[in-house]
């Protein structure tokens, strides 16, 4: 793979790795290259006589890899791209990735900065400032690995790193080995969509068509090299991919791209083959590379993926994790990981030590239970399961974990059991336990603002997402049992609106109160009869605090979203941007809109600024619920934000800046407001 790599204005080309750093290490283990070596020009060497303590990473993908090898405590700084894990909410936000604030890197007093190769202006003043700066680009698959491996040499993690390039290839392998038993004739031919201005799609040289070729795909040939390249309509036309997709937040984009007439005889378009997957997927290269490309070559192939004759991997149980529930009816609690269809399951097992009535809401009431499990999907076995249908699929669970369908009640779920919380309440004598998984990243819905489209139509039901087993030390009556439900919704319910979880269709507008394939399990329980579970009851509150607590958690522990988290997460779950909202805004000339970008996401990283666009997404909320009328005393705050900004009296803030999709008033106005003063800021600047 030739690689580039920009030096003070010039571009020298190299072989291998993406750094000279990587034979610098290997050599000398503990010798950085921070640039890249060319024939005429020698690159200046870091030496680092140990791991670096004070990391500031501007390269999600990277800050990704520091995570997985668990060196994280030495990331002092990341942009706001990055949302996992949790744990790195700690870290300071330096600003987005195409315009981190050089001022914020600084003020970290890093000891090393990861770059990639857009940033070289930066990259230039950090190295002129001293800052030691390794710069990470990823062009191929090759790349990644070496990335990783890169990575784990310079934080002391190399050993591990080692191991992760190794579990990946071995993925990319078990994927190879399924394609293989698909005729050559029947392989398909895919397409990413990266943006629908302009059809920008990656180039022939792309990581990106490398992983659809991984998957098995047939990538497209436009005889352009980029990471990213404007493709004619005609030529994509001429391609005919039959599937097409994109990241998630771009989805109603390009569904009203493909609405156009024009696209109607596509493939993918006439067989409703268009998906969507987490843009940390499809636009980057790092630790979860199997993950995607298992994931993509399941949903190209599900019909051949789900034949027995093209299973490679014998199905069987792969370990186990114990549990500790301290009831008395409880026999034993773990999570069974398993192999089945060729991908990595783990399912929730609580076994009863006699048999039991539950009430499921997936399955009714039912008797004689002596088993009840909640079993995790992973993504690349959705599609295979809605062609084999629930019942079929959960006989094939129940063999492999050797539980009878009769006496056996099971939830399923597209959330990780490795994120099962166990949350506990008591008061007196009186326990509640909720075992609760929950993911809220691709269905949530507000109940009673969303249509429901299922009408009994036959169509088997989505995994569940967020899903609870309650479980007590007392007995619940079946109406106890049934007001349980309600109380377990209630918790749910209030759990996601002080989490701000955001409707999956209408983000900006809606809070969600749930998501469409929620479940629960009530265990009948042993111990003194309880009747009352409900809201005034003291079993009731116990039941609603545990779910309420387990499904914060949760939801921290699957999707990263958490109470505190930053504006720009906060924006970005309402499919909000700084880049995509100035896209739509009518700007001066003369502005360019890297600068202003820059500007306004170090406005918004600066508190004053970050309250005022907060109180606009609460406002925004309350007249969605008509519970705001006139909006003038905001204007005027509106108005005097941008004044402050600007430093001066701005005569003009008509309110009509922005011109793209529809946003709530309020969230509209305070970024028109905050648009209007730095560019402003930035027209003084260079009178």
């Amino acid at each position: 793979m030739q690689r580039i790599y920009r030096q003070q204005g010039r571009i020298s080309k190299t072989f291998g790795p993406t750094l000279v750093l990587v034979f610098c290490l290997l050599l000398l283990g503990s010798v950085c290259d921070c640039r890249a070596a060319s024939a005429d020009e020698v690159g200046h060497k870091v030496k680092l006589s140990r791991p670096p303590s004070r990391i500031v990473s501007l390269v999600p993908g990277v800050t990704e890899i520091i995570a997985a090898l668990k060196a994280d405590q030495s990331l002092v700084g990341i942009t706001y791209h990055t949302t996992r894990p949790v744990r790195l909410n700690r870290c300071a936000v330096v600003g987005g990735f195409l315009a981190p604030s050089l001022a914020r890197i600084k003020a970290l007093n890093p000891d090393l900065v990861f770059v990639s190769s857009m940033h070289e202006e930066l990259r230039q003043k950090l190295i002129s400032s001293r800052c030691r700066v390794v710069e990470v680009t990823t062009l191929s698959l090759a790349d990644a690995f070496a990335n990783i491996e890169l990575v784990g040499r310079i934080v002391g993690k190399h050993c591990e790193a080692k191991q992760i390039v190794a579990g990946l290839q071995q993925q990319l392998a078990l994927v190879s080995r399924k394609v293989e038993r698909i005729p050559v004739a029947d392989r398909r031919r895919v397409m990413q969509l990266m943006e629908c201005d302009g059809l920008l799609l990656p180039g022939d040289d792309s990581f990106q068509n490398e992983l659809i070729a991984a998957a098995g795909g047939i990538p497209p040939v436009w005889k352009k090299k980029g990471v990213a390249v404007c493709v004619d309509g005609s030529a994509v036309r001429a391609f005919d991919p039959q599937l097409i997709y994109a990241e998630g937040a771009c989805r109603q984009k390009v569904k009203e791209l493909f609405a156009d007439p024009a696209w109607a005889e596509m493939a993918a378009v006439r067989g409703d083959n268009i998906r969507f997957f987490p843009g940390a997927l499809t636009c980057r290269a790092a630790t979860h590379i199997g993950d995607f490309v298992a994931w993509l070559a399941a949903t190209i192939y599900s019909d051949y993926f789900s034949l027995p004759e093209n299973m490679v991997l014998r199905e069987e149980v792969r370990g186990r994790r114990a549990l500790e529930l301290d009831l008395d009816y409880v026999k034993s609690a773990e999570v069974v990981e398993t192999t089945i269809a060729d991908f990595i399951h783990r399912t929730l097992v609580v076994d009863l030590v006699e048999p039991m009535q539950v009430l499921s809401t997936l399955e009714g009431l039912r008797q004689g239970i002596t088993t009840v499990g909640n079993h995790y999907l992973p993504p690349s076995t959705w599609d295979l399961v809605h062609r084999l249908g629930p019942i079929d699929f959960e006989e094939r669970v129940g063999n492999l974990l050797e539980r009878q369908a009769e006496s056996t009640s099971l939830l399923f779920t597209g959330a990780d059991m490795e994120h099962l919380v166990q949350q506990s309440t008591t008061f007196k004598e009186m326990k509640v336990t909720a075992l609760v998984t929950a993911g809220v990243s691709s269905n949530a819905v507000r109940m009673g603002a969303e249509e429901g489209r299922y009408y009994e139509s036959g169509e088997p039901e989505k995994p569940g997402t967020i899903n609870v087993i309650l479980l007590t030390n007392m007995r619940l009556t079946p109406r106890a049992m049934t007001r349980a439900v309600i109380s377990v919704c209630e918790g749910k319910s209030a759990a996601l609106q002080d989490l701000d979880i955001r409707s999956s269709s209408k983000p900006a507008f809606l809070q969600a109160t749930g998501t469409g394939t929620d479940n629960v399990i009530v265990v009948e329980g042993r111990g003194r009869t309880i009747e009352h579970a409900g809201g005034h009851s003291k079993m009731g509150e116990l039941i609603a605090l545990a779910v309420y607590d387990g499904v914060i958690e949760a939801v921290r522990r699957q999707n990263s979203i958490y109470e505190k988290r930053s504006l720009f997460h906060r924006l970005q779950e309402r499919r909000v941007t700084v880049y995509e909202f100035l896209k739509e805004c009518r700007l001066s000339k003369g502005v360019a809109t890297k600068d202003l970008v820059a500007l306004i996401e170090d406005l918004l990283l600066d508190r004053r600024y970050a309250s005022f666009i907060e109180s606009s997404l609460a406002l925004s909320d309350a007249r969605q619920r008509y519970q705001l009328g006139d909006l003038e005393s905001f204007r005027k705050w509106c108005g005097k934000i941008a004044d402050e900004i600007a430093g001066k009296s701005l005569t003009d803030l008509s309110g009509d800046l922005y011109h793209g999709p529809e946003l709530p008033d309020p969230l509209r106005l305070a970024l028109e407001a905050v648009v209007s003063g730095a560019e402003a800021r930035l027209k003084i600047s260079l009178e």
